[in-house]
């Protein structure tokens, strides 16, 4: 039975990466490192389930550990749980009971990677045959696409101590900002120059832009839903959102979450974007092919998005169409 569950978790492993490369989703390379791994466990019918890098590559070059395919290898399985959410939903569209599961032994002198499977857990993913007439099911493609620098605010948890010495540390530049604002005003009212009237203009186009940082903040705590900004998240990631889920049990945390869809009108692409018009959403999905017409909710707890109205639409030209 255990080597059954191995070979379903592999078939689907691999069919998830070519469907992926059908669909001219971006490829990286823990996704090539996956589909050979899967193959391989396929074409021994399950007897090998370790591999070390070089296994899994073309040619020698590819496996240093400075590579693409060395750095993937290294964080498999954080790569394989940011995965997690788009493989069960292909798990459950087609039936495959299980899902990989992958073990990095770092206690060798190479990394080996064990190969296995596991159930695919159903609880908060509707199948493709259930999703309500009308509405369009969100594919949440990875839980994290930030920059390697921002990567610890996926998971983070608010706790007190951190939001208090972030309202000090908020409030010493607010304090060291007004005082340098002074300073320059009188200094430009006492000896008019260009460095000093520049200086001014620069104080107040600095404290406009902390004033819609913090604006942002507070939006954020009560909408708990934002577009992650574009200094945050790679170049080449589609865009994502930082939710801020709350728990019964502990603080709350941020997920970082990156969500497509396929439109049922086009077949184009869905991504998240900001609305373009007067509405009550955050965060909207727009089609790529028609971005002004072609608009949906998003909503993160059932992944479910529904046609926003013409109504809807229209309030950005000042009021409904005749």
């Amino acid at each position: 039975m255990e080597k059954q569950t191995v070979k379903v978790a592999a078939r689907c492993a691999k069919d998830w990466v070519e469907h992926l490369d059908k669909s001219k989703k971006r490829l990286q390379a823990f996704h090539h490192l996956l589909k050979e791994m899967s193959r391989q466990v396929l074409d021994s019918d399950a007897a090998e389930s370790d591999f070390t890098l070089t296994d899994l590559v073309d040619r020698p070059e590819q496996a240093e550990s400075n590579t693409a395919h060395g750095k993937a290898f290294s964080s498999f399985e954080k790569k394989l749980a940011a995965f997690s959410d788009a493989l069960r939903e292909f798990a459950i569209d087609n039936d495959f009971e299980f899902i990989p599961a992958v073990t990095i032994d770092k206690s060798q002198r190479n990394n080996v990677a064990h190969f296995s499977g596991v159930a695919a857990a159903q609880e908060g993913i509707r199948a493709a045959k259930d999703i309500p007439v009308g509405a369009i099911r969100y594919t949440f493609d990875e839980k994290l696409q930030l920059w390697r620098i921002f990567g610890f605010l996926s998971g983070m948890r608010l706790r007190l101590w951190p939001f208090v010495l972030s309202m000090i540390a908020i409030f010493a530049l607010a304090l060291g900002y007004l005082v340098l604002a002074v300073f320059l005003l009188l200094l430009a009212l006492d000896k008019p120059s260009v460095f000093a009237v520049l200086g001014v203009f620069a104080s107040l186009f600095v404290g406009y832009i902390g004033f819609g940082l913090l604006r942002s903040y507070d939006r954020f705590t009560t909408t708990r839903i934002a577009l992650v900004p574009d200094v945050l998240a790679s170049i080449s990631a589609p865009q994502s959102v930082m939710v801020l889920k709350p728990s019964d049990d502990s603080d709350p945390t941020i997920e970082v979450i990156a969500a497509s869809a396929q439109c049922p009108v086009c077949d184009g692409e869905i991504r998240l974007r900001k609305p373009h018009f007067n509405c009550s959403h955050e965060v909207i999905g727009a089609c790529r092919n028609n971005p002004t017409e072609h608009c949906f909710t998003f909503d993160h707890v059932t992944r479910l998005g529904w046609p926003i109205s013409v109504t809807a639409r229209c309030h950005s030209h000042g009021g409904e169409k005749k």
